[in-house]
């Protein structure tokens, strides 16, 4: 299953088997490599409440996993281009500014990632570690989320990351292809820019079947 140049495709993070964030984007290739998706400033993204309004960063984490919860909708401020290494336990984002200016990478480390396609949606899945790289245009980077991280750990029985270890070493990965320079953070697609028909992907609801079963 390949997506095509153009499909909208909903990238999916999970925690466990429930959709914490939403992420509908556009294919710009699909290959052996990986897949490499964009989004428009602009456009809208999705991602899970307590239905009190609270946030994950405002919940004690066994609540948070237990109770009920809402889709909310939240206007997208940047231009994103989203790469997904085959088999990586990361994804790299390139951030760009509305007017096409690069502005910083950010290095998502998370479950390799899972294409899928039904009769209605494209979708990638993954789980979303928590645990983050942060890289300057300079290539200065910076661990990002280390508290909340280290925080969530402490509860085994509810947090889903089970391997602090394997998290940390995809990190380390990540690092040192940002210190040898190395693809992808070696220039290459910071001067991207899409099909000029390609433009924000606005709706306040997303479409049917996007909280299906995790792929």
């Amino acid at each position: 299953m390949v997506f095509e140049r153009g499909e909208i495709v909903y990238l999916r993070h999970f925690q466990h088997d429930a959709v914490s964030g939403l992420f509908p984007l556009r294919a710009v290739q699909h290959d052996d490599q990986g897949m490499l998706l964009w989004g428009q400033a602009g456009g809208n993204q999705f991602y899970t409440v307590m239905t009190d309004g609270r946030m994950l960063r405002q919940t004690p984490l066994p609540e948070w996993v237990a109770g009920p919860k809402r889709l909310v909708a939240a206007e997208v401020g940047h231009s994103v281009l989203s790469w997904h290494p085959a088999g990586a336990d990361y994804s790299v984002r390139f951030f760009f500014s509305p007017a096409g200016e690069f502005l910083s990478w950010y290095a998502n480390l998370e479950v390799p990632a899972v294409p899928w396609r039904s009769e209605v949606l494209a979708g990638l899945d993954t789980v979303d570690w928590d645990l983050d790289v942060w890289i300057e245009p300079d290539r200065n980077w910076r661990w990002k989320d280390e508290e909340e991280f280290a925080e969530r750990l402490g509860f085994p029985g509810s947090y889903w990351v089970d391997d602090e270890q394997r998290v940390r070493q995809a990190g380390l990965e990540v690092i040192k292809l940002v210190e040898a320079g190395s693809f992808p953070f070696d220039g290459t697609w910071t001067s991207f820019r899409p099909d000029p028909d390609w433009g924000p992907i606005i709706g306040t609801v997303p479409l049917p079947g996007w909280d299906a079963p995790r792929h």
